[in-house]
């Protein structure tokens, strides 16, 4: 057998295996655009979709204000009275009408300049 003609064979093969994958690359290629066009039209439709239901939407004033004073009074957690013992003695006395707070329970002054 001639060695030029196996040479010629084999560079033949050689060429048709680089043809297949060049081929097969551009396939894959082409699938990817055909998938990424398929992605880029779902959401264009949600987009579309979203915006549609959102300039749907019609917005309802009302007032909760009676609710929300129900809920106050009817909360216990408002109720519960979290005063220090002097404190509690002191609130009994005004609910009593008892003497007024001596002018020791007043706060401190905070002005630092003396006055």
């Amino acid at each position: 057998m001639n060695p030029y003609l196996i040479i010629a064979a084999l560079l033949a093969m050689m060429g048709v295996g680089a043809g297949g994958f060049k081929l097969g690359v551009d396939h894959e290629k082409a699938s990817q655009v055909d998938r990424q066009d398929a992605i880029a039209e779902a959401v264009d439709a949600a987009n579309n979709a979203w915006a549609d239901k959102v300039a749907s939407l019609k917005p309802t004033y009302t007032t909760i204000q009676n609710k929300v004073q129900h809920e106050i009074e009817t909360n216990t957690v408002y109720r519960d009275c979290k005063l220090s013992p002097d404190g509690l003695q002191l609130a009994n006395q005004a609910l009593a009408g008892g003497a007024k707070p001596t002018s020791e329970s007043k706060l401190p002054n905070t002005d630092t300049t003396g006055k």
